[in-house]
């Protein structure tokens, strides 16, 4: 659908109108950071005008945080079908997780960006906080199914610390400074998860 279709959708290209938008907005925001996401800006890159961004989107809050919930619902969705294939074995299940996570992100890495880049902004810092309490609270329960001898709640705390060194460890995936590769990033990243989740 080429812009002048988008302009002139009905109900039925809403969706498509929006995924554009969401298209246009993660493209700046990968670019240039999330403050470049502007409905004057989302709108020239997507071939629209300012007015039709704010009607799908009023703020470009709604639009950014609607860029983070796409991008954090697919990952988790990877994740978990990841873990539940990888079999019983704790190794395994924590390294077909990270595995997943790398997948979804060398496809895309400017998702890399916004999983990163969240925590700068005050409303996104809160879904960003909402969405490591789902994974923390995800990778938990997989575990415990694994047979972890750990409290659950021990396990999510856990979860969050690594949480944290897998967020850096992505960044220095994307810094060409660095010798992390994604090989690096799923090994070493399986082992410290491995350690520190059971660490006691």
């Amino acid at each position: 659908m080429d812009a002048a279709e988008l302009r002139t959708a009905g109900s039925d290209g809403s969706e498509h109108r929006r995924a554009a938008l969401r298209e246009a907005g993660l493209a700046l925001w990968a670019d240039a950071g999330w403050a470049a996401v502007t409905p004057a800006a989302v709108g020239a890159a997507a071939g629209l005008s300012p007015d039709d961004v704010v009607a799908e989107y009023p703020t470009a809050d709604d639009l950014l945080a609607e860029i983070f919930d796409e991008g954090t619902e697919e990952r988790a969705a990877v994740v978990l079908a990841a873990m539940e294939a990888a079999g019983p074995r704790l190794h395994a299940r924590i390294r077909a997780c990270l595995e997943a996570v790398a997948g979804c992100l060398a496809e895309d890495p400017r998702q890399g960006v916004v999983l990163v880049e969240a925590v700068g902004h005050p409303t996104l810092r809160a879904r960003r906080r909402t969405a490591n309490r789902g994974f923390a609270t995800l990778i938990a329960g997989e575990l415990s199914r694994a047979g972890v001898p750990v409290e659950p709640h021990e396990l999510r705390v856990a979860a969050h610390f690594c949480l944290g060194g897998l967020a850096e460890l992505v960044l220095a995936w994307q810094d060409e400074g660095t010798d992390v590769d994604r090989e690096a990033l799923v090994r070493h990243g399986t082992l410290l998860f491995e350690a520190c989740l059971t660490a006691r």
